[in-house]
């Protein structure tokens, strides 16, 4: 009975090393150097592709099948361990024919027999998926710190800091670098409400207009002043993107922030100079202008054809010289705050059949089609009706030029949520995506495109763009190479009662 009770505790003792993933062993060494495997698990095989049998009496063969790199690292732990009788611990490689090497860790206490040999008792188990895991981890990290020291090399370099901040809560994290754009020391705890006390009186209703539309377009962009510790003023620009609330309960920004000083003063710098410019020519040419207007009228000559083609080159280019000291002049009001703007409620209608009218000739030069497509006939906005016409001129002229002989120019309005849509259509070649980010800055021109010979100031967008923002509109675009482009800009609607109070 006893016998049978011993077989099977074996025989579930077998069952259980069966099913343990690694291999249970134990390791003999002796002083001579002869090394054995006195006692393995089954899962030997799978573990060393050998059998307990061809280990019994002599490793070598098993540790021939450890990697050259990881052997002498192997033998010195089994040395130290030896010696000191203490827990042996180690990582290393095993190669199986025609396989990828597998790692194993190995873990076992070891013990002095009388003979002044070593026997280990210990466990040990394939670690390469782990193992493959970890390496690639280690790797990544590696990457990453090599990254982020690049990153703050060029911040530093560059003047530009990384923040997250959240709206809702006030709290504040920032990059180093901001510590120095700011002027603080690093001591200083960052707080929504430390940067608010940093913002230049001026300027704060700026920022704060610019949060709460990125509530809504989900985009923070401003370049403002901000006042350091010691008095000094600095100009920044910040950008940041954020999720809609639904998506963002703490309502966390996360921006950049970089200090552009020396380009808003070099900025400022040019605007006067092109300010003092353009009112030094203004007079001059505009008697220049009349003059030649007088000369080509008839009535105190008549030329010889040759002197009044002259004439006409000569009429026609002081004429576009005007017209890019106005926009120059108009630029610099934008800049200043200056533009004076006479709001009052507007019937769109009447305003786009008068820019098609004043637009007609101009079409008729380039041989182009202008349209005004059907839609709302009832649709008011407030808006200076001076400066419409030019948002209007510029985007339809700029159609005008870039459709092409014989194609169409059509304009059109709709109802686009709460505000009123007004669009220019062309069928021109459409512009191309490197020149796309650059469209509205200040005399931006097409490279390599058609529309470096087509003329014009290179400020009409800018123009219009800075026209609309004061009045309460924004202005955008879409396009496809071949195909064509669309300019729209949007303005708030105005509703029939508003519009009929207005009128008492």
């Amino acid at each position: 009975m006893a016998e049978l009770e011993l077989q099977a505790s074996r025989d579930q003792f077998k069952n259980l090393l069966a099913n343990i993933p690694g291999m249970v062993y134990q390791y003999q060494q002796w002083p001579d150097g002869k090394a054995a495997f006195p006692y393995t698990s089954d899962n030997i095989k799978n573990i060393y592709g050998v059998t307990a049998e061809q280990v019994k009496q002599d490793s070598t063969f098993l540790f021939d099948k450890i990697h050259p790199d990881d052997l002498d690292g192997l033998a010195q732990s089994i040395d130290k361990s030896a010696k000191h009788l203490s827990l042996w611990q180690h990582q290393y490689r095993i190669c199986q024919e025609n396989k990828q090497p597998t790692w194993l860790s190995g873990r076992a206490t070891p013990e002095r027999m009388a003979d002044g040999s070593t026997l280990w008792h210990g466990y040990i188990e394939d670690i390469t998926a782990i193992k493959l895991h970890y390496l690639e981890l280690e790797r990544v990290n590696t990457a990453l710190k090599i990254t982020q020291q690049r990153l703050d090399t060029a911040s530093e370099n560059a003047l530009i800091g990384f923040w997250q901040a959240s709206l809702k809560t006030g709290e504040l994290w920032w990059s180093p670098v901001i510590y120095q754009i700011f002027g603080f020391s690093e001591t200083v705890n960052p707080s929504v409400e430390l940067f608010k006390s940093t913002l230049h009186p001026q300027d704060a209703e700026q920022v704060f207009k610019s949060e709460q539309q990125a509530l809504k377009t989900g985009v923070h962009d401003v370049v403002h002043r901000i006042v350091r510790p010691d008095g000094t003023i600095r100009w920044v620009h910040e950008l940041a993107k954020m999720l809609p609330p639904q998506e963002n309960p703490e309502l966390i920004m996360v921006g950049s922030v970089q200090d552009v000083t020396e380009r808003m003063q070099l900025q400022q710098m040019k605007d006067q100079f092109i300010s003092t410019v353009s009112h030094e020519l203004r007079t001059p040419l505009t008697a220049i202008s009349g003059a030649l207007g007088i000369l080509l009228s008839g009535k105190l000559a008549e030329f010889d054809p040759k002197v009044s083609k002259l004439l006409n080159i000569a009429h026609g280019n002081s004429n576009r010289l005007q017209h890019l000291i106005n926009d120059l002049l108009d630029i610099e009001k934008l800049t200043a705050g200056k533009v004076q703007l006479n709001m009052e409620v507007l019937s769109l209608q009447p305003q786009l059949k008068l820019a098609l009218s004043n637009l007609q000739p101009y079409a008729l030069e380039y041989k182009v089609t202008l349209v005004l497509e059907p839609g709302p006939t009832q649709l008011q906005i407030v808006a200076d009706s001076q400066r419409l016409q030019q948002i209007l001129a510029n985007l339809l002229s700029n159609a005008i030029k870039f459709s092409g002989s014989g194609k169409t120019v059509s304009l059109s309005a709709a109802i686009n949520e709460d505000k009123v849509r007004v669009s220019v259509q062309d069928q021109g070649s459409g512009i191309p995506p490197e020149f796309q980010p650059r469209l509205f800055e200040r005399f931006a021109q097409a490279d390599g495109s058609n529309r470096g010979h087509k003329g014009g100031t290179g400020l009409g967008l800018a123009i219009s763009k800075g026209l609309l923002a004061q009045m309460n509109g924004h202005i955008g675009f879409q396009t496809k190479e071949g195909v064509g482009t669309t300019f729209y800009f949007e303005l708030p609607q105005v509703s029939a009662t508003i519009s009929d109070s207005s009128n008492h």
